[in-house]
C-alpha cells in the first residue's frame, strides 16, 4: 500500500504505511522489508526495538497491540508509523511531462534516474512526493496527514524512463491495477542490449526473488516448484549499431525486473545494466555510494540501464475508452545508439 508522510519537525517526519487485506498474519519485519528492502533484517528488527516503529490499531479481534516485536503479526486496517530523521537524498531529475490528464487519470513521462516512490535513501526526491508536494504549496495548504493525491497503477524503475499511469482516486487505481494483473493491458518497451539480437527471440521462464544474491532485490529465472512466478517476455530487433541492438521487449507479465532478467537470460543483457548487465558488485557499489568509480562507469558504458517504456494501451476506468500512450526513445539511448554506427 502507498504511504502518507507528515512532518514533525524540520529534522523529523512520520512516514505510514496501511495494512491492506492481503497482508492479514504478515510480521511486522517481514512487512517492513518490503518497504525498505536496502536494509538488513538486524537493522530493522532494531528499530523496532528501539520504538522508531509504532503500530495504530484500529479494528481486528486483538485490539491491543502490545510491545512491538520482529514476529509481531498485522492485521488489516492497521496501520505502521516509521519515525525517519530528514537526511541529504541523492539529487535526482524531476523533468517528467505530463502527457495525459482528467478527472481520475494522470499519465507522465518519466525521466530517468527520478525513483517513483519512497524506498531506500529516498523519500522526498521521489514523484509522488515531489508531486504531492507541488499540489499543497499551489492550494497553500498544510500537509495531508490522511488523504494521497496520485495513486500508482503499476511501477517503473527508477532508472527506466517512459510511460507511467497514476490516477486520481483508489477507485481508478484498482481498475487500472486489475487491467494489469489480469493481462489485459498492451505494454511495449524499447531497449538496447549488448550483442547482435536474432530478429526475434523471447524467454518464458518463471522469475523469483535470488535465494543467493547479495542484493535483496535481485530476481531470477526459477522453476515453478522453487518459487518462481509465471513470467514471460518477447522481443523483437528494430535495428542493430555497432555491437549492439536496439529491440521492443512485450511483456505479458508484469514481474519485477522481468524485460532485464529475461534479456540476460537470452544471452542479450541490457546496456548499462549494473544488476543484471555486468556483475552484482556493481549494484551493490552503486547503492551503497548512490555513484560510481570512473573503472565501474566505463565498463557500464553507460550511466544508467538501456531500458524505455514506449507504449501502453488501457481501458479508461470511468469511460470504458481504450486510451494508448506514447513516449518516443529518450534522447540519451538514441544519440548513444546512433554513435555507434
Amino acid at each position: 500500500m502507498s504511504n502518507v508522510h507528515r512532518e514533525l519537525s524540520p529534522n523529523q517526519y512520520l512516514v505510514r504505511y496501511a495494512v491492506g487485506p492481503n497482508q492479514e498474519g504478515t510480521r511486522l519485519d517481514n512487512f517492513l522489508k518490503e518497504h525498505y528492502r536496502k536494509r538488513s533484517r538486524e537493522s530493522i528488527k532494531r528499530a523496532i526495538d528501539d520504538g522508531v516503529v509504532t503500530l495504530a490499531r484500529n479494528q481486528g479481534p486483538h485490539m491491543s497491540v502490545g510491545k512491538l516485536k520482529a514476529s509481531s503479526q498485522l492485521v488489516a486496517g492497521d496501520e505502521v508509523r516509521v519515525l525517519s530523521e530528514k537526511k541529504p537524498e541523492p539529487p535526482v531529475n524531476f523533468d517528467y511531462k505530463v502527457i495525459y490528464e482528467d478527472d481520475v487519470l494522470f499519465v507522465v513521462d518519466k525521466p530517468p534516474n527520478l525513483p517513483v516512490h519512497p524506498s531506500g535513501r529516498f523519500f522526498f526526491n521521489t514523484l509522488l512526493i515531489h508531486l504531492k508536494t507541488q499540489a499543497q504549496q499551489r492550494a497553500l495548504t498544510k500537509p495531508l496527514e490522511s488523504d494521497e493525491l496520485y495513486y500508482l497503477a503499476h511501477r517503473i524503475d527508477k532508472e527506466t524512463s517512459g510511460i507511467l499511469v497514476l490516477t486520481k482516486d483508489p477507485e481508478s487505481c484498482a481498475n487500472v491495477v486489475a487491467q494489469f494483473a489480469a493481462r489485459k493491458t498492451e505494454k511495449t518497451y524499447l531497449a538496447i542490449v549488448k550483442g547482435i539480437a536474432p530478429e526475434t527471440f523471447a524467454c518464458h521462464e518463471p522469475m523469483g526473488r535470488s535465494k543467493t544474491s547479495r542484493v535483496a532485490l535481485k530476481m531470477e529465472c526459477m522453476p515453478e516448484d522453487e518459487g518462481g512466478q509465471v513470467a514471460s517476455t518477447t522481443f523483437r530487433r528494430l535495428d542493430v549499431a555497432g555491437n549492439y541492438s536496439l529491440v521492443e521487449a512485450f511483456p505479458k507479465t508484469g514481474r519485477q525486473h522481468q524485460i532485464r532478467v529475461h534479456a540476460e537470460r537470452a544471452g542479450f543483457p541490457l546496456l548499462g545494466d549494473k544488476l543484471y548487465g555486468v556483475d552484482e558488485d556493481f549494484a551493490l557499489l552503486f547503492y551503497e555510494r548512490e555513484r560510481l568509480t570512473p573503472e565501474a562507469e566505463a565498463r557500464l558504458i553507460i550511466p544508467r540501464h538501456a531500458l524505455h517504456a514506449h507504449r501502453l494501451k488501457i481501458t479508461h476506468p470511468t469511460t470504458g475508452k481504450l486510451m494508448e500512450f506514447v513516449s518516443p526513445l529518450r534522447a540519451d539511448l538514441r544519440d548513444f545508439f546512433e554513435s555507434q554506427r
